[in-house]
């Protein structure tokens, strides 16, 4: 018997059920570390995709704060549904990470936004595909989740079978010398003294594509 996959799980009941559950604390953030970091590096938007948007909130920010252009993706029909209720000026859609309804070279910056830990393991491939796929050269990519010292899994609480992957996801981007680490911050949803023990590591790093510095032609001659 094949095991159900936790995109489909998502993507047809605990999406909805993450959304439902969340819904007071969904509310734009205006210390939201990623827009705090973007503000940080100077960067400056022009088009921005969001993977594991929610409702878009964080999108409305990035709008409001840089004039960026502004697409959104998450499993959850509810999320985006209410998210297009409020948020008119940011284009968000159902979807997962593993398959990007977007054309080559549709964006200067990439958002994962704390996603990737529920991903299945077989799709982190396609992923990480899709993701450099959309993204242009001299693009930016963030990156929000777990970063332990080495990766395992926890039950997730929510729904039988599903576990929480954690692991420290610029890996599927930074062995490719295309991308350069140009951030990488830490924190703890349960405050700071505890952001070194493995389970409570969050991290969000930032990576830059630049084609043009990863081979370079016969750099010993």
């Amino acid at each position: 018997m094949n095991k159900t996959k936790q995109k489909d799980i998502f993507s047809t009941s605990e999406g909805d059920e993450w959304f439902n559950r969340n819904l007071n604390s969904i509310v734009e953030q205006k210390n939201d570390k990623i827009v705090q970091i973007i503000k940080s590096i100077e960067l400056f938007p022009q088009k921005v995709l969001e993977i594991g948007c929610s409702s878009g909130e964080r999108l409305e920010l990035i709008r409001n704060t840089f004039g960026s252009e502004c697409y959104g993706i998450d499993p959850s029909s509810k999320a985006i549904e209410d998210g297009n209720k409020k948020h008119h000026e940011v284009s968000l859609s159902v979807g997962t990470a593993d398959y990007l309804q977007f054309e080559d070279n549709s964006f200067d910056t990439i958002i994962f936004g704390f996603c990737l830990y529920l991903c299945d393991r077989k799709d982190l491939f396609k992923i990480a595909y899709e993701a450099d796929r959309c993204l242009k050269n001299k693009g930016t990519l963030i990156i929000k989740d777990f970063q332990p010292t080495f990766a395992y899994k926890n039950k997730y609480s929510h729904f039988k079978g599903v576990y929480s992957y954690k692991m420290d996801y610029s890996k599927m981007f930074k062995w490719n010398p295309a991308y350069t680490e140009v951030a990488n911050v830490v924190f703890s949803h349960s405050g700071f003294e505890l952001r070194d023990i493995p389970d409570e590591k969050i991290a969000i790093v930032v990576l830059r594509k630049n084609e043009k510095f990863a081979y370079p032609e016969e750099p010993f001659k």
